[in-house]
């Protein structure tokens, strides 16, 4: 069943609300239950291989938010550790299999396939499943790493889809950037933020291809009146899944698929800027 826009839902019955909860909150704490010291990049052909032999397949995310969603948490345990003994990784766990388990139960209740006391328990075994395998491992704490360069990572203003731009700002603070977010920020707070504050990537995320035109006036404005005159912009989002070309339509700098991608693209932009001064 093809996804409604959240637009179309009714904010008296409180879904709205429970699915903004789900991406703004949730699901980046899902996948970033574990601040895990950030590994060496892999190579392409070792994160093809690592996509292609143990990623969880559509089948199995759907299999284990139905375990998730009768309550057998020690089976859903179970399914983890098999993920892991694949050879999984714990960022991968958390990103390839309980962040699309958290989505799916979102639709579930977005749907009315499932009621809101079934979506709620289900998210509250997510959240324990997550706990239970970030014990298991040790790392920095990121609250204390030291300051990097600093990055702003929003929405568009009155995008509701704000899960993109969270999950970038939290894989950017892993790879000790100083991170900067605002949800729900209008236009007029992230250009006063540009105006006030050394940024040197600004990151927008939008959902759909009829924000291009106001997110390519955001960059521009963004560009005009930053105090950092070499400002670099970052863009993500559905849009730029299969067009990356657009990146440069809007007058951004680069775009990024994931936060994975996010962070390697921060960072080459971060290169640029030092080699140009």
């Amino acid at each position: 069943m093809a996804e409604k826009p959240i637009e179309a839902i009714s904010s008296g019955n409180g879904q709205s609300a429970l699915l903004r909860a789900i991406e703004s909150q949730i699901i980046p704490r899902l996948v970033l239950a574990h601040p895990t010291v950030p590994a060496p990049a892999a190579t392409p052909a070792a994160c093809q291989a690592e996509t292609e032999s143990v990623r969880p397949s559509h089948a199995e995310i759907t299999e284990f938010t139905g375990i998730v969603l009768r309550g057998r948490t020690d089976e859903a345990a179970a399914f983890m550790r098999a993920l892991q003994q694949r050879g999984l990784t714990t960022e991968s766990l958390y990103l390839e299999l309980l962040a699309p388990a958290a989505r799916h139960f979102g639709l579930l209740w977005e749907t009315e396939r499932s009621d809101f006391v079934e979506v709620t328990l289900a998210l509250q075994h997510l959240q324990g499943l997550a706990h239970e395998f970030s014990a298991e491992f040790n790392g920095d704490d990121v609250s204390s790493m030291p300051a990097g360069p600093r990055a702003l990572c929003v929405a568009l203003p009155g995008e509701q889809h704000v899960f993109g731009a969270q999950l970038v700002g939290e894989f950017l603070r892993r790879a000790r950037w100083d991170v900067w977010d605002a949800p729900g920020a209008t236009e007029q707070d992230i250009i006063a933020m540009a105006e006030r504050e050394w940024f040197t990537v600004v990151g927008v995320s939008i959902s759909t291809t009829d924000q291009l035109d106001a997110l390519a006036g955001l960059v521009r404005r963004l560009r005009r009146v930053s105090l950092n005159p070499d400002l670099r912009v970052m863009v993500g989002g559905l849009p730029f899944e299969d067009h990356p070309e657009r990146a440069a339509l809007v007058g951004a700098d680069a775009t990024a698929r994931d936060g994975r991608d996010a962070v390697a693209k921060a960072n080459k932009l971060l290169e640029l800027t030092r080699q140009r001064n």
